[in-house]
């Protein structure tokens, strides 16, 4: 969850989102320097969390004043992904690469 009033702590966040299913595990980030703060709330139901991922992302809900983005964590690959290269655009799949002897590369 991103986009959260500075005001916004732990107690306010588990209040602001139990309106909206089982809460059973959340946590306010420090903002760092930003002017809004983010956090992870994680539901019981999956359902729920579907819920406020489609109705609450990029609105206001009960309790807040300001709109806020909500989206599903985004998993870490063990091999730290989405750091350097692989997986895909230019140097993924089909793509020219000097070191592979496989579909598209091309011989010195």
């Amino acid at each position: 969850i991103a986009d959260l009033p500075m005001e916004v702590d732990d107690d306010m966040l588990k209040k602001v989102f139990g309106e909206y299913g089982t809460v059973t595990w959340s946590r306010v980030f420090d903002s760092g320097g930003k002017p809004n703060k983010a956090a992870i709330v994680e539901f019981a139901d999956i359902e729920e969390a579907k819920w406020c991922v489609e109705n609450l992302d990029g609105n206001i809900p009960q309790g807040l004043s300001t709109p806020i983005q909500v989206m599903f964590k985004r998993s870490r690959s063990k091999d730290g992904g989405g750091k350097g290269y692989g997986g895909g655009g230019k140097w993924g799949n089909n793509a020219f690469s000097p070191y592979s002897k496989g579909k598209g590369a091309k011989p010195y």
